[in-house]
C-alpha cells in the first residue's frame, strides 16, 4: 500500500463563531465517506478555544474519527502584516499558506466551513494531477464576470475558468516548487488586497496552473446530476451559525436541517408558509435561458440567485431523505 497515496488530507480553517459549521463540515465529510480510516483532517484552529477543540474531536468521534485530527495553531503576525483582514479575520489567507505551514504533505483537499458533503471525499482525491498545482470548479458567472471586469488585475483572469477556492484540490509540493507563496506576496505588492481576497489572487496567479473539476464538486449552481451525490456550498450562511436558525433561502435550510439533525440530534421545524413556498419553488428545475430571458435587465447576480433560490429548492426536495 502506498501510504503517500492512501491518506487523504483535509485542511478545514476556523474560529469560534464558525464551530457550528466546522462541526457540520467534519460530520457531512464522514457521512459520505466509505473509507474513513484514510481521511487527516488538518483543522487551522485561529481562535478556537481548548475547549472548542474538544467539541470538534467529540464530533467527529461520534461519526467515525477519533485520532485523526491535527488542530493547528498557526502564526497569523506575516499575514496580517501583508493583507487586510476579510469580514474581521485573517482566515481566509490561510488557504495561501498551506503549502508551507504543511512541509510534510504534498497533496491536500481544503474545504469552507460553510460547505455539506453529500459525495465521498476519496472520489475527489482520485482527480490528482500532477501538472497542476490546483484542481477547482467555477464560481459563480456574476462573480466569474465581475473579476474579468476588474481595472487592476481584471486582465490576468481568464473568466471562463475563474473559479471559487471554498472546494480546492491542491498540490502543495507543486507550490512549494513554483514558489507560489512568493507569486501571491508580489500581487498584494502591485495590487493589494483584492475584493474576493486568495481567491481573486489564485484565479490569477494559478490561472495557467490549474483544472476545472465536475461542477459538482463545488455546487452553488443548478445540476441536474446533484442528487446523485453533490457538494453543496451555501455561501453567506456564517452569519447564522450561531443563530437564529431561521431564513427564507431554501439552501441555508438545507444547512439548518442537517445541523439540527446530526449535530443537535433534533428535528427542523419549518414553519408552513415556509414549506409552502419551498414546495411550490422546487416543482420545476431552473433552466437558466427561461430566467435570464426575464431577468436580464436587471443584472447578472439577479439571474444568479433566482437560479440558486429555485434550484436549491428544488434539491431540497429530491434530499429530504438525506437531511
Amino acid at each position: 500500500m502506498n501510504t503517500d497515496n492512501y491518506i487523504i488530507h483535509i485542511a478545514l480553517a476556523a474560529n469560534h463563531r464558525y464551530l457550528p459549521g466546522l462541526r457540520a463540515t467534519i460530520t457531512s465529510i464522514l457521512l459520505s465517506c466509505k473509507s474513513k480510516d484514510r481521511l487527516m483532517f488538518h483543522v487551522f484552529a485561529e481562535g478556537l478555544s481548548s475547549e472548542d477543540c474538544e467539541v470538534v474531536r467529540a464530533t467527529a468521534g461520534k461519526f467515525g474519527v477519533v485520532q485523526n485530527i491535527d488542530f493547528v495553531h498557526p502564526d497569523m503576525e506575516p499575514i496580517k502584516k501583508l493583507f487586510k483582514p476579510y469580514k474581521g479575520s485573517h482566515a481566509a489567507f490561510l488557504r495561501l499558506y498551506l503549502c508551507e505551514f504543511l512541509q510534510d504533505v504534498d497533496w491536500i483537499v481544503y474545504a469552507d466551513v460553510d460547505i455539506l458533503w453529500f459525495r465521498d471525499v476519496c472520489e475527489l482525491w482520485d482527480e490528482r494531477n500532477d501538472d497542476v498545482s490546483v484542481l477547482w470548479s467555477k464560481d459563480l458567472p456574476s462573480i466569474r464576470e465581475g473579476a474579468g471586469r476588474n481595472p487592476y488585475w481584471g486582465h490576468l483572469v481568464d473568466e471562463s475558468r475563474y473559479a471559487c477556492s471554498g472546494v480546492m484540490l491542491m498540490n502543495l509540493k507543486k507550490m512549494r516548487e513554483t514558489d507560489f507563496v512568493h507569486k501571491c506576496s508580489d500581487f498584494v505588492a502591485k495590487f493589494g488586497t483584492p475584493g474576493f481576497v486568495d481567491q481573486d489572487i489564485m484565479n490569477c496567479v494559478c490561472r495557467d496552473d490549474s483544472k476545472l473539476l465536475d461542477q459538482r464538486w463545488d455546487c452553488m449552481m443548478p445540476d441536474i446530476k446533484a442528487p446523485k451525490g453533490v457538494v453543496l456550498h451555501f455561501n453567506g450562511i456564517g452569519s447564522l451559525f450561531n443563530g437564529p436558525y431561521e431564513s427564507w433561502l431554501p439552501h441555508y435550510n438545507i444547512w439548518f436541517a442537517f445541523y439540527f439533525a446530526k449535530i443537535l440530534g433534533q428535528r427542523f421545524e419549518l414553519q408552513f408558509k415556509k414549506r409552502l413556498v419551498f414546495f411550490l419553488a422546487s416543482l420545476i428545475f431552473p433552466y437558466r435561458p427561461i430566467i435570464k430571458f426575464f431577468v436580464w435587465p436587471f443584472g447578472l447576480h439577479r439571474v444568479d440567485n433566482i437560479q440558486r433560490t429555485l434550484f436549491f429548492a428544488w434539491l431540497r426536495r429530491k434530499l429530504k431523505k438525506v437531511v
